[in-house]
């Protein structure tokens, strides 16, 4: 009787492990069969319009709602929710109208939770993409140790208006929307009764946790009867990071400064790279990634929405940057302002005399791409800022000079003789010219001082004369381009200019008017501009002058040779007539220096905190040797 082959101990292994899998691979095939057959069964029967089902697409598809980018038809898998409870795909936002006293219900599906994530498009240049790689690996393992991370995020666009027509401003801000959670498949339906009560605030909301199992939204409207209409809202749920954003305690825009119908504002530094270096060459090339959103004080209507990209959008009367609308004003990338380093500009006009306004910096979708099936596509909005804009008309907003290059604020005009609309162009021009002028004078004396020789021969050793011509050019464009301030401005650092001359429609000042002596009426530092050429060629009338700061005077001494023949006048002798000195407020601009902007030394920078995470590793290694 034959007897079959004796196996070796290794082939022995391989039989019963090939045995092992092929028993793995038909208790898949028999737990999964049902699955696919249902999904391609049932799924063409499910009517488009139910809500109760959700929507499993292929890879590569890109319409949440039709056919996929490669033509194929979607395939539709019932879900686990009851009726009226409407499915969230990621990143797919909804948009829905709710009337007041209604409630509606979403649910983030677990098949959504556990399938694959979205796009993010290339992202911002950074400086930092060490510490970019390290908070994602550390995100990850987050992500396998306590389940998935989930978002529920919620943007109001519209609201109702208000019933009544007294002008009261207090009454017209609409209540919020109010979203509730639920985690429990017997609370599918969370609302005012029932689930977790997350805050709107602004028109904005989130809800993060790690999640294994389906996730239950409710969207309520508030019972109110001084308000008609509807709410309108976006929501959206996302496995990869929130599709709204609303960062409302991070300032990261500044005021520069304004007139009476245009203001000036900036963002912090970008990034604190050098200009040699490739990340600095990128934020300048780059096509400007943040807008703006602008709002008057008495629009009180849009602290409701202060908080939501779209409800901005539909709110605010004035914008930046921002696509989609028409009007839009001037938005640029610039390295002009203190340290040289990149950040965005925008010249807002459009605005009224003597009127507070708030600046909402806000983001198109993650800069890069927005919209449907995009991680952070729904935009996000940073905390506003005020500012205020000028009463007088003979102070004009000007910037971007082809010399004075870090001129950025209001200086003395004539609306009369530069339209405010088309004759900033002709009065840069001429301010700049002149400025520009008088350095070449300058360089002419500084040619003649040995600056290429020994150290021995040099006339500092701690200047040179690049450190003159910077010094000068800085000192130069300050003074023969003075700061503007309106006559009715009450500062006690604002210095009083052309008092006795006439104003530009005719009319002339006396001391009773002003309330001071008739000595200011009559004193060369008061009754002229510092700049004859203002005078002469301008002649703006009377206005107030943000004195240069005294330090500019001081650095120009000590960085050029005592040969140029400069010097400062002293205190009590002119000095204060003449130059300012900075206040230890950051907030306050009491002397004018180039790359001033209001609030902007208050803000912490990119290399602050940088220095204070440094700090805190520091502080954690002592600690651990201690130990």
């Amino acid at each position: 009787m034959p007897f079959p082959p004796k196996l070796t101990p290794l082939q022995s292994r391989f039989v019963a492990s090939l045995a092992a899998s092929l028993v793995l691979l038909a208790v898949y095939l028999f737990l999964s069969k049902p699955h696919f057959a249902y999904a391609a069964e049932l799924g063409p029967r499910i009517p488009p319009e139910d809500h109760n089902h959700y929507l499993i697409y292929d890879e590569g598809e890109s319409d949440i709602f039709g056919e996929g980018a490669q033509g194929q038809e979607a395939v539709k898998i019932v879900s686990r929710a009851e009726a009226g409870v409407s499915a969230l795909a990621n990143n797919a936002p909804q948009n829905s109208n709710i009337n007041v006293g209604e409630t509606q219900h979403w649910v983030m599906p677990k098949d959504v939770i556990d399938g694959p994530g979205g796009t993010t498009g290339p992202g911002l240049p950074s400086d930092k993409l060490e510490t970019r790689e390290l908070d994602e690996e550390v995100g990850g393992l987050k992500k396998r140790q306590d389940g998935k991370r989930v978002y529920i995020t919620l943007n109001t666009c519209l609201q109702p208006s208000p019933n009544t027509t007294d002008g009261d401003a207090s009454n017209s801000t609409p209540p919020q929307l109010q979203m509730y959670i639920s985690l429990s498949q017997s609370n599918q339906k969370p609302g005012p009764e029932s689930g977790n009560t997350v805050e709107v605030d602004g028109g904005y909301a989130i809800y993060e946790v790690d999640a294994d199992n389906d996730v239950f939204v409710g969207v309520s409207a508030p019972n109110t009867t001084q308000f008609a209409g509807i709410w309108n809202y976006e929501i959206a749920a996302s496995v990869d990071a929130p599709f709204h954003g609303s960062k409302s305690n991070v300032t990261n825009l500044h005021f520069v400064d304004s007139d009476n119908h245009a203001a000036l504002l900036i963002t912090n530094d970008t990034t604190q790279a050098q200009p040699n270096e490739t990340v600095y060459q990128d934020w300048m090339n780059l096509s400007p990634p943040w807008g703006v959103f602008a709002a008057n004080h008495n629009d009180t209507a849009i602290l409701g929405v202060k908080n939501s990209f779209c409800g901005l959008k539909n709110t605010a009367r004035l914008a930046a940057n921002v696509p989609g609308i028409e009007s839009q004003n001037v938005a640029k990338m610039t390295n002009r302002g203190l340290g040289g380093k990149p950040k965005e500009q925008f010249y807002i006009t459009g605005l009224n005399a003597t009127s507070q306004y708030w600046g909402f910096l806000v983001m198109n979708g993650n800069s890069t791409a927005s919209g449907n099936g995009v991680v952070g596509g729904g935009g996000t909005v940073w905390q506003a800022i005020d500012f205020q804009t000028k009463t007088e008309d003979n102070c004009a907003l000007m910037y971007n000079l082809s010399f004075c290059s870090e001129v950025a604020y209001a200086v003395p005009t004539n609306p009369h003789k530069f339209d405010p609309t088309t004759g900033l162009p002709g009065l840069a021009a001429l301010y700049d010219s002149h400025a520009a002028q008088m350095y070449q004078y300058f360089n002419y004396s500084l040619q003649q001082i040995p600056c290429n020789t020994t150290s021995s021969a040099q006339y500092s050793l701690a200047r040179n004369c690049d450190d003159c011509a910077r010094a000068y050019k800085q000192w130069l464009c300050a003074v023969t381009i003075p700061r503007c301030a309106d006559l009715s401005d009450n500062h006690s650092w604002l210095k009083p200019r052309n008092l006795g001359q006439p104003f530009v429609n005719g009319s002339s000042i006396s001391a009773s008017q002003l309330h001071v002596e008739q000595a200011l009426l009559n004193s060369v530092a008061t009754n002229s501009s510092r700049n004859p050429l203002i005078d002469e060629s301008i002649q703006p009338g009377p206005y107030k002058e943000v004195l240069p700061c005294k330090d500019l005077c001081y650095d120009l001494v000590q960085s050029c040779p005592a040969s140029l023949g400069f010097a400062c006048p002293l205190e009590g002798a002119g000095l204060e007539d003449s130059y300012g000195s900075r206040s230890n407020d950051s907030g306050v601009i009491s002397c004018s220096y180039l790359g001033a902007a209001y609030y902007l030394s208050g803000a912490e920078t990119m290399e602050a905190v940088a220095m204070k995470k440094v700090g805190l590793l520091v502080f954690a290694v002592v600690l651990m040797n201690l130990l």
